[in-house]
């Protein structure tokens, strides 16, 4: 592979984990001899670190995810960093007790008034993510996870920050659904990331006009760059556990694979340029 020394590249979301995995001093390092140059950091889940997941457990989750971005900019990344309340996690929590719907609902909405705060401090960039399952579960979870949504959407529009959203991969009907939600709670498109976005989805988000996000994957990666303009950002997604290694990809695979493709002539460096360069300028009003 003929490395194009001179590209930059951004993964658009991950996780990492200093208790259990790999964490983001060892993560930096090698996403940035790459040449990666920003990474949107995303908590993860309590249970993940150790904690339960309670109140408390949540505000020791987002005191890693942000000392990870600090660690992440001592590497020299630029950083985009966020914290919430999983769809898992609710999934979790109804199953346990689908009766005790309202406790989960308090529970979630207090997580995001806390991240809120955060935002609000300086420390956190916006919340992500939180959304909708992907996989089937109780009724009575869906709509908690809706109503937690809206929550989050509507404390993003007060404070004019970004969320990012983990959805189910129902194409149209998903993005139809989100488009209009986010009109009715007034939240501006540029301030959604419709996050893991499967090819179909990622068509009707980008004729939505929604930012959104696409696993980096060769396959995925190969799909995109034949039907999409450079509109969006690629995300490793990788979650940092030593039980699931390279789940979904590592960091630095995602240029990995961007760069096997260049080398193949699938995709053009202008190409890469926008999605790795201006689109995070965009977005996230950062740059190299």
């Amino acid at each position: 592979m003929v490395l194009a020394m001179h590209l930059l590249f951004a993964d658009g979301h991950a996780h990492s984990n200093p208790v259990k995995g790999l964490g983001m001093r060892s993560i930096a390092k090698r996403f940035k001899q790459l040449g990666g140059w920003f990474i949107a950091v995303v908590s993860l889940s309590p249970h993940h670190y150790g904690f339960e997941l309670t109140l408390d457990g949540y505000r020791k989750a987002v005191e890693i995810v942000i000392n990870e971005c600090r660690v992440a900019s001592e590497e020299g990344l630029k950083v985009a960093c966020f914290a919430g309340i999983h769809p898992a996690d609710i999934d979790y929590l109804i199953s346990k007790n689908p009766k005790n719907s309202d406790g989960v609902v308090a529970l979630a909405i207090n997580v995001v008034n806390y991240i809120a705060k955060m935002v609000r401090e300086g420390v956190l960039t916006g919340i992500g993510e939180v959304g909708r399952p992907h996989y089937k579960a109780l009724p009575e979870s869906f709509t908690v996870n809706a109503i937690v949504m809206r929550h989050a959407l509507n404390v993003a529009r007060d404070l004019q920050c970004l969320v990012h959203l983990h959805l189910e991969q129902g194409g149209y009907a998903t993005v139809y659904d989100i488009n209009e939600v986010t009109a009715l709670v007034g939240l501006s498109k540029d301030k959604v990331v419709l996050h893991h976005s499967d090819i179909l989805t990622a068509h009707y988000a980008q004729e939505f006009g929604f930012v959104f996000t696409i696993p980096g994957k060769l396959p995925v990666l190969s799909e995109a760059f034949k039907r999409f303009t450079p509109s969006y950002i690629i995300e490793s997604d990788f979650i940092d556990d030593p039980k699931r290694p390279g789940t979904s990809s590592y960091p630095w695979q995602i240029i990995e694979n961007q760069l096997r493709l260049l080398n193949t002539g699938l995709v053009s460096e202008e190409y890469l340029h926008k999605i790795n360069i201006d689109n995070v300028a965009r977005v996230y009003n950062i740059e190299p």
